[in-house]
């Protein structure tokens, strides 16, 4: 005897019980069998196939997604025998409804899915492309200047918060101005997006000159282009500097696009590429405190050779740990990095005024400053730190 479980065929818009919102213009033409898979033709040509696992592993019926926790409840582990695709439809709605060969057990299945989802998350080569973030690289763009935005518009307006968070996550950093330049202030933006991330160095630190520094920038020498916490397993992903004054003489940003730098090298000394996303060398942070080590690759490269990550602090950078036969050629692949972040055609020059503030991919995005003299007036800097989970989960709300 056949058992028929949930969802009955209905002509109601299918509920993917999924609280973003996909939209399509293209509609599906035809849905069609082919070894096991679903093959839809869209109105623009695709062609997409959907594994009959896929579809069943993936079915937002109540009884498979549980309808308030919007989790996953079908357990595919348990289904008996091999999962088959018996027959597919196109409802009225121009969505699709997909029923399942009986399993062993005599239960048959029936699965509808929006188009718009399928488009969404279709896995195909074009697709999954199609869908990849592509970020804007300094170096292309003729006569480039940080994206700027006004205090009033991101901390007043949804709109304006997300075009500010769009411009981080394209171009890796976004410029806010006109803020009360007040001690703490900082906190109050950052917090508009999500919690704090806590580092050594607290929640909130202050970069101001101190008489017994534990870090450079303590200090009023100059800072080569950096990365964060480079010492970190894991380094905080979003940066927040705020500046509180720059009355002193100096101490000017500058701000390098490490993904330009990192594809430059790439490209004309694909040699020079390998070594610093091959090999590991060691930074570390000490003081009273703590003492955090971390071995990591300069470049970080995706499993599809794209470039996730920059990981570059020379104030924490240690003694080399590598095979001798690697030392001399690790120390110029190092030299051919720096000397492209020093190179201007990678980096911008803003000097912050009282009021303004930097949002930094710290995993893209490094950061120095010129040296200053603290005689000549008060140079009072704030930063703070949020995860780059919070900061897209954010970006996601908004677009919704």
């Amino acid at each position: 005897m056949l058992n028929f479980s949930a969802p009955q065929s209905s002509d109601e818009p299918v509920d993917m019980l999924d609280l973003a919102s996909y939209r399509t213009p293209h509609r599906i033409v035809t849905a069609e069998l082919s070894g096991g898979s679903a093959v839809l033709r869209w109105s623009d040509g695709r062609v997409s196939q959907f594994h009959g696992i896929w579809l069943r592993d993936n079915c937002a019926c109540p009884a498979c997604r549980h309808p308030k926790a919007l989790e996953r409840r079908f357990l595919l582990i348990d289904e008996p025998g091999e999962i088959a695709v018996k027959e597919i439809f196109l409802t009225v709605y121009g969505d699709v409804e997909v029923r399942f060969a009986a399993d062993l057990a005599g239960n048959m299945h029936l699965s509808r899915f929006s188009a718009a989802w399928l488009r969404e998350h279709d896995y195909g080569d074009e697709a999954r492309a199609e869908r990849q973030h592509q970020p804007k690289l300094w170096s292309g763009i003729s006569g480039f200047e940080l994206p700027s935005f006004q205090y009033k518009e991101v901390m007043e307006s949804d709109k304006g918060l997300h075009a500010w968070l769009a411009a981080w996550k394209d171009y890796g950093a976004a410029l806010l101005r006109g803020a009360p330049a007040e001690p703490g202030e900082v906190v109050k933006i950052a917090s508009r997006i999500g919690p704090l991330r806590p580092t050594n160095f607290g929640t909130m630190y202050d970069v101001i000159t101190m008489p017994n520094p534990n870090a450079s920038a303590y200090t009023a020498m100059a800072l080569e282009p950096h990365t964060d916490l480079a010492n970190w397993q894991s380094p905080p992903d979003c940066q927040f500097l705020f500046c509180v004054a720059n009355e002193a003489e100096g101490g000017s940003s500058v701000l390098v696009d490490g993904f330009s730098v990192a594809e430059e090298i790439r490209r004309t000394d694909p040699e020079t590429f390998k070594i610093l996303s091959t090999r590991e060398i060691e930074f570390r942070f000490q003081d009273d405190g703590c003492d955090i080590r971390r071995r990591s690759r300069m470049i970080q490269l995706g499993d599809d050779g794209r470039i996730t990550a920059i990981r570059f602090n020379n104030w924490l950078r240690t003694a080399f740990d590598l095979p001798s036969a690697e030392v001399e050629s690790t120390y110029q692949a190092l030299l051919v990095l720096w000397r492209a972040l020093r190179n201007p055609r990678f980096y911008v020059r803003p000097r912050l005024a009282a009021g303004d503030m930097f949002i930094l991919d710290n995993y893209r995005i490094l950061h120095g400053r010129d040296a200053f003299n603290p005689n000549t007036g008060r140079r009072h800097l704030q930063g703070c730190y949020v995860d780059r989970d919070f900061v897209l989960s954010r970006l996601r709300l908004l677009e919704r």
